[in-house]
C-alpha cells in the first residue's frame, strides 16, 4: 500500500465488514473493492429520483 492510501475500513461497522468479506470471497475481489461498491450503491439510493410524467421526453 502506498503512503497516501487511506484504509477503507476505518469507520465501517462490523456488520458491513462481514458483508464485504462474504461478497469478496464469493466474487473473487478484494474487501476494499466490495466496500466501495456498497458505498456507491448506498449513496445512489439516497439521491432523489425524478418522476417521469406521461408527456416527458425520453
Amino acid at each position: 500500500m502506498n503512503k497516501g492510501a487511506k484504509l477503507v475500513t476505518e469507520g465501517v461497522s462490523e456488520e458491513r465488514l462481514a458483508e464485504a468479506e462474504y461478497y469478496a470471497r464469493k466474487c473473487g475481489i478484494t474487501r476494499d473493492e466490495v466496500l466501495r461498491i456498497i458505498e456507491t450503491a448506498y449513496s445512489a439510493s439516497l439521491k432523489p429520483r425524478r418522476k417521469r410524467g406521461k408527456h416527458a421526453k425520453s
